[in-house]
């Protein structure tokens, strides 16, 4: 107890001998913009009055008008750019996919941005067989790119449809294991 009396009692007198100490030797820096800040900032954005301080510098002072120059006109441009970029249609919902191999395609496609993606089933007439698929594809302006594969793995139908001219066939390929793809053509109906 008697230690930390005199602990404290000498932390005392250390403190009261450090608060009167000039540590800059009478030269402070003062929140006026008086002759006292030019002795310790010397560049001149610290003197500056104006906000829009320009380097003497001239590769500095180019620097500063093309960040200028590019944060005045981004903001317009990225805009720009934001309303023009074409937006993807949406292509969620359920559709039937008729092929000229002799197979309806049914999916259920969900959207997340440009990507498509869900389950449905291919239905084989010849064999009137139905097998499980799993479709995944890009949605771009009026353009759908989709790929079905059958739940097995042994087909992958490939195929894009105009999502404005659903009335015209499309073309598809159908890659399977060990055999040279082969191509047909496809229509697309919207299931309401």
């Amino acid at each position: 107890m008697m230690r930390g009396r005199f602990s404290m009692a000498l932390l005392a007198v250390m403190l009261m001998a450090t608060a009167e100490a000039d540590w800059l030797d009478g030269e402070y820096v003062s929140s006026g913009g008086g002759g006292e800040v030019s002795q310790y900032f010397t560049d001149p954005i610290f003197t500056s009055p104006s906000p829009g301080y320009r380097s003497s510098d001239p590769a500095i002072r180019d620097m500063q008008s093309s960040m200028d120059r590019s944060l005045a006109t981004g903001a317009s441009r990225a805009s720009n750019a934001y309303n023009a970029a074409p937006s993807a249609s949406n292509a969620s919902g359920r559709w039937s996919l008729t092929l000229s191999q002799g197979c309806v395609v049914n999916l259920q496609l969900y959207q997340s941005g440009s990507r498509v993606f869900g389950p449905g089933s291919i239905t084989y007439n010849q064999i009137n067989k139905t097998y499980p698929a799993l479709a995944s594809g890009t949605v771009s302006n009026s353009s759908m790119q989709i790929d079905v594969v059958s739940r097995n793995g042994t087909e992958l139908y490939s195929m894009i449809f105009d999502l404005e001219r659903l009335h015209i066939s499309s073309g598809y390929m159908v890659y399977r294991p060990g055999i040279q793809p082969q191509s047909g053509t496809a229509r697309a109906f919207r299931i309401p």
